[in-house]
């Protein structure tokens, strides 16, 4: 089914296509570009199970997120296709900030199991439902092996601007326990990325 659509449809077309549908018909002219947004979590020892990622970002700054203060939606004019997501966890030190080297990337590492999954939502409505971590299928995985750091998607979704976003997590114990405890005078944070390609306003030229 991926080969299919990729053979047909580009991400850059797909963009196209459905901004019209918004009347932004003007983002055929605009710069293309490469685009990893990602926002953090605290995971702490409560019995979380759902974290909803982007949800109130521009409250946050970074390195927990490099959303801005536009938080869970694209600015006027950009908009972005979301084709894989990476869910990974790391510690961070409270009293001097520093985050450890090493990370557990959940969906690389088996951290979480296949029943875990995530939803994907713009203006309030589902475009991306129960999605499983499965490293074993090799349909989210940039690799025929499957063992790949993040999921791709089998339908690439476009984020259009000015709509809000959100990206759940959900998972099967809490995450805490799953994680287990952090290094003394540490916290754990998960963090998440969309990835895609996007358009962005290029008001002199595009290259």
């Amino acid at each position: 089914m991926r080969q299919i659509y990729n053979a047909g449809v580009t991400p850059q077309e797909k963009i196209v296509a459905v901004n019209k549908r918004f009347g932004n018909t003007g983002i055929q002219s605009q710069q293309g570009t490469s685009r990893i947004i990602y926002d953090a979590l605290p995971v702490l020892n409560n019995g979380q199970t759902t974290f909803r990622f982007y949800e109130d970002s521009s409250s946050r700054a970074f390195p927990f997120t490099n959303t801005g203060s536009d938080g869970n939606k694209l600015g006027v004019g950009d908009t972005m296709v979301l084709g894989s997501v990476m869910f990974y966890a790391v510690q961070r030190a409270t009293a001097t900030g520093i985050f450890s080297a090493t990370q557990q990337n959940l969906i690389q590492a088996g951290l979480i199991n296949s029943i875990a999954y995530f939803n994907f939502e713009i203006a309030n409505n589902q475009v991306v439902k129960k999605v499983t971590l499965s490293e074993s299928n090799p349909n989210y995985s940039n690799t025929t092996s499957g063992t790949s750091t993040n999921l791709v998607l089998e339908t690439e979704i476009v984020i259009p601007p000015l709509l809000p976003y959100v990206l759940e997590l959900r998972t099967p114990a809490d995450l805490y326990s799953i994680l287990g405890a952090p290094a003394a005078g540490h916290v754990w944070y998960v963090y998440a990325q969309i990835i895609g390609v996007g358009g962005i306003i290029a008001p002199r030229t595009t290259f």
